[in-house]
């Protein structure tokens, strides 16, 4: 028993000292000798089998490239540094730890997926524990060389890139994409329709109506969200996400910014505040779009600011954001806006005291029109009281083109025995009709009023600039100016029916009552009037709480950078002061533009630098005219009828939001409101958890059966 216990113990010996040997590693001597023997004899078949290799198929090399980084000392002893950069960029899924081998494919598919019946994942391979085995380095190489191309072909291996490439290609989710496209086109086909009722102004109730007229032409409008309630609710809900993309793309791209207010009562009755947005939208160029309608709690100036900044403040516009972007304040000349005190652009400009203030230009236009007519003429102001002035302009032209239905129908009238003897005088007192005075002054103000309503509408432009703006005014001024010794068409028309005594087949009479315009101090007037309304120096919309002297160079400034107005010879360093305090009241930067307006010069106005470029999508920003604020309450008018008065005031602002900001319906995208709809948990229309809406039942007709 002794000596069998010997001889085991003697074998285990020595068999753990062979191990020991075999896993010693050789010294130089070896190396060396091994090398040789390697180029030599015995590993030439190895050689040509690592070479060989090196023909594998990408699609068995699908692993990342982290071994070409991994330190030497971590990979077999036995290969060379030649060695070690050939397998680990021919065998990307090898990976070394330890100094043993392993395969990165293997170790991430592991045993998290089912394989074939009969295959496994390789324990030793995917836990990287293959070292290699033999007394000297060219038989290691060999066992190694031999234990890579046996897992290279093996199934399991295979099978594991298989699995790899599919999880790469999201096949679960596109699994459940495709599963959820039925889904998406039936409530993408809801929500067109429902996007058609708001933009086009219809009414909640047509919703049902509308999904069994596309059910007919057999359009899958799924089960649910068919009601009017639902859709008032998408409506709310796509109006939302417009919204927040706007405030995310002048957010996220720190564009300036413009706010625009107006107030007015709706229908029943309540105050509301109209907020319009100017910002470069996701493009080079400002536009001006309508934001939202605010219920108002009460019309002091402290009142409307607190629910502008209010407004503002929830829709994701910070205050730090403002002190940095916001730029311009516009609105019109109502005392309560532009108080020098207390008004709204005074509380606004002690919050941010760069804040430039702008009267809208289309409100002044009208006042310079009434400060003429309180001058020069009295009789005919009830005609002329409208808020626009292009308005003014139709209603003179209507005068003047049916001027002699108007005579025989007052003729007429006064001559009715039939009607009211007071009835009867007011027609019989406008026998001024055909004096002649007032055929002179109706074409006067006809000439007049046709001048500035072309001169209104373009200031109501949407894509309409402080610079372009400023042209406009300076080129109508000299028209004024020049029709004192020249008179206009319509002024002309009517000095001739003034000599002959007869106007469109109508006889004139003179009357000493009826005061008779000088068309020359007319003129020279209206050009006084509008130069001094329009020009920042005079006009109240300069804010008294913010430094006049800024505010007063800002349009000369502005006019720096019109290549037209640069002179003959034109300095290299003209026009930098005024860029750079322009830079300082718009918070751009100012290095860059002042070198962008130098090459600006250089270039002869030819290509806008992009250094300039911030610069002036900045001076664009401030808004021209509130018309987009007139156009809201256009809409809001059309909107909240005496037949839908029920409207609550947030549901109106979307529906208004939708009208005048929404695309056309056939660029509308359905499909990224579904998927935000139904993120929020919402049902899709093609839901099973719930009743569908039955049908009215309709009284049936006795005739329909011949129809």
């Amino acid at each position: 028993m002794l000596t069998w216990l010997q001889t085991l113990s003697n074998k285990r010996t020595r068999s753990e000292s062979e191990d020991s040997l075999a896993d010693t590693p050789p010294s130089q001597n070896d190396i060396a000798a091994g090398q040789t023997q390697v180029n030599e004899s015995s590993t030439c078949a190895a050689v040509d089998e690592v070479l060989t290799c090196g023909d594998e198929d990408e699609s068995d090399t699908t692993s990342t490239d982290d071994n070409s980084r991994v330190s030497e000392h971590e990979w077999p002893e036995c290969w060379s540094q030649a060695q070690v950069r050939y397998f680990s960029t021919n065998y990307k899924w090898l990976m070394s730890r330890n100094q043993k081998l392993g395969c990165s494919v293997c170790s991430q598919v592991c045993a998290r997926v089912d394989m074939q019946q009969g295959q496994r994942v390789s324990q030793e391979w995917s836990g990287c524990l293959i070292s290699s085995f033999g007394r000297d380095k060219a038989a290691q190489q060999n066992s190694l060389q031999k234990k890579i191309k046996e897992h290279r072909d093996s199934i399991y291996h295979k099978k594991a890139v298989e699995i790899k490439e599919k999880a790469t290609q999201n096949t679960m989710q596109k699994h459940i994409e495709d599963m959820r496209k039925a889904d998406y086109a039936s409530a993408c086909n809801v929500f067109r329709t429902t996007y058609k009722i708001g933009k086009h102004g219809r009414p909640f109730t047509d919703m049902p109506i509308d999904v069994q007229l596309q059910v007919l032409n057999g359009v899958k409008m799924g089960r649910v969200l068919h009601s009017n309630n639902s859709c008032a609710n998408i409506l709310d809900h796509i109006a939302a996400e417009m919204k927040k993309k706007v405030v995310n793309d002048i957010v996220m791209n720190e564009r300036k910014l413009c706010v625009l207010i107006d107030e007015s009562t709706t229908i029943g009755g309540k105050s509301v505040l109209v907020v319009c947005l100017r910002s470069a939208i996701s493009s080079e160029k400002p536009d001006t779009i309508f934001f939202e309608l605010i219920e108002l709690q009460g019309t002091t100036a402290k009142d409307i600011t607190e629910a502008l900044l209010g407004c503002l403040h929830n829709n994701g516009f910070d205050p730090h954001y403002l002190q940095e972007h916001l730029l311009a304040f516009a609105c019109d000349g109502a005392s309560v806006m532009l108080g020098r005190k207390a008004g709204v652009a005074a509380q606004l400009c002690s919050k941010f005291p760069y804040l430039f203030v702008w009267h809208c230009s289309n409100h002044r236009l009208e006042l310079a029109v009434c400060d003429v007519l309180k001058e020069r003429l009295l009789v005919i102001g009830r005609v002329l009281s409208v808020r626009w002035v292009a308005s003014s302009e139709r209603t003179v032209k209507a005068v003047w083109e049916n001027y002699q239905a108007l005579q025989v129908h007052f003729t007429s009238a006064a001559a009715d025995t039939s009607r009211d003897s007071r009835e009867r005088a007011k027609y019989k007192g406008l026998d001024v009709l055909t004096t002649d005075s007032f055929v002179v002054n109706l074409g006067i103000m006809y000439d007049a009023l046709t001048e500035l309503s072309d001169l209104s509408r373009m200031l109501q432009r949407r894509d309409m600039t402080l610079d372009q703006a400023d042209r406009q005014l300076d080129r109508q001024i000299r028209v004024f100016e020049s029709m004192v010794s020249t008179p206009g068409p319509y002024t002309q028309t009517a000095i001739e029916a003034e000599k002959k005594k007869f106007f469109r087949n109508v006889c004139l009479h003179e009357n000493q009552r009826v005061i008779k315009i000088n068309p020359g101090q007319f003129f020279r007037s209206l050009a006084e009037n509008v130069k001094c309304r329009m020009t920042p120096t005079t006009s109240s919309h300069v804010s008294r709480t913010s430094s006049e002297k800024t505010d007063s160079h800002l349009l000369s400034d502005i006019k720096v950078l019109q290549s037209d107005s640069w002179p003959a010879s034109l300095d290299i360093q003209y026009g930098d002061a005024a860029v750079r305090r322009l830079c300082q009241r718009f918070r751009v930067g100012e290095r860059e533009s002042v070198l962008g307006f130098r090459e600006y010069k250089d270039l002869n106005a030819s290509k806008t630098p992009e250094a300039l470029k911030p610069l002036l999508k900045a001076v664009h920003t401030i808004a021209v005219s509130t018309s987009e604020c007139e156009r809201a309450f256009s809409s809001m008018n059309d909107t909240l009828t005496d037949k839908r008065n029920s409207l609550d005031i947030k549901r109106l602002s979307n529906l208004i939001f939708l009208k005048c900001n929404g695309p056309p319906l056939d660029q509308f995208n359905a499909q990224t409101y579904v998927q935000t709809w139904l993120a929020l948990g919402r049902r899709s229309a093609a839901s099973t958890n719930c009743e569908a809406q039955s049908a009215g039942k309709v009284e049936p007709k006795t005739c329909w059966s011949l129809f």
